[in-house]
């Protein structure tokens, strides 16, 4: 009798130890986008954990297309994206909602590079020949025709698409596929010259200088007062399966904490 007692008293304490562990299971969060982010959302990870005991999984190299394409097929749970959603992709029940911004800015291995324009960087793109004001040439890095940071460009200044289209016809200039092959690029070529996120820079450590636009440098105290205009937003993308989990990172985001770690990665949150 005790031992029937025994085992059933067994039972019962393995059956509450069990359902415990489900209620505190870990989250493990498989999560990609654009590779300005990838900076960004390690610091998230680190922090992210810390506070809810929840994992972040980065799969790099996908960029914004690729990883909502596959969170869209259950692959991924959620994308970090630099642009919004096209009619293709909503039609396929993802959401997109914005929780940061950053500078876009001009980036360069130049040492002391000086101020132009957005009318000079339109007639550098145009150039066969263009030059820094010392005289020394300037090298220009394209990015891929689908590249969120040349969208931008293209969507926000008249004259840009068809300046980078004039570009792409000189063969000598070299095309990066990610963030990184940019950055590494820039960082290589003398007096190089290309777009990119100031999170993506700062929080990688690029060994890169800022390009001055109009005199005024891209800093996040600039962007925040209104002092430079260029800026570069990040979506948190999500399909209706995930909603829950994407509403529990960006509730974090949200939070003092959370505020903190976008700020530091050279980001200013959305709801700022």
């Amino acid at each position: 009798m005790r031992i029937l007692w025994f085992k059933s008293a067994c039972a019962v304490v393995l059956a509450l130890l069990l359902t415990a562990n489900v209620g505190a299971a870990v989250e493990t969060l498989r999560v990609s986008g654009t590779g300005g982010a990838l900076g960004m959302i390690r610091h998230i990870a680190t922090e992210y954990a810390a506070a809810t005991g929840n994992r972040i999984e980065i799969i790099p190299g996908l960029g914004s297309k690729g990883a909502i394409r596959a969170t869209a097929d259950g692959v991924l749970d959620l994308t970090v994206s630099a642009r919004p959603l096209e009619p293709d992709e909503t039609a396929r029940g993802l959401t997109a909602v914005q929780f940061a911004r950053t500078a876009l800015v001009f980036v360069t291995s130049k040492r002391d590079p000086n101020s132009l324009s957005i009318n000079d960087i339109i007639e550098i793109f145009k150039s066969a020949d263009p030059k820094w004001a010392d005289g020394s040439p300037i090298r220009l890095i394209l990015r891929t025709r689908f590249d969120g940071d040349t969208l931008i460009l293209e969507q926000r200044f008249a004259g840009m698409r068809e300046a980078i289209a004039q570009a792409r016809k000189r063969p000598e200039i070299p095309i990066a596929a990610t963030d990184q092959d940019s950055a590494d690029l820039a960082e290589r070529v003398s007096g190089s010259l290309v777009q990119a996120g100031l999170s993506q820079i700062e929080t990688e450590k690029r060994n890169l200088r800022y390009v001055p636009i109009d005199g005024v440098s891209p800093r996040l105290a600039a962007l925040e007062k209104g002092e430079y205009p260029y800026e570069k937003p990040f979506f948190l993308v999500f399909s209706a399966e995930r909603k829950a989990a994407a509403e529990g990172l960006l509730d974090f985001l949200k939070s003092e904490k959370g505020r903190a770690v976008l700020r530091a990665t050279g980001n200013i949150p959305a709801t700022e």
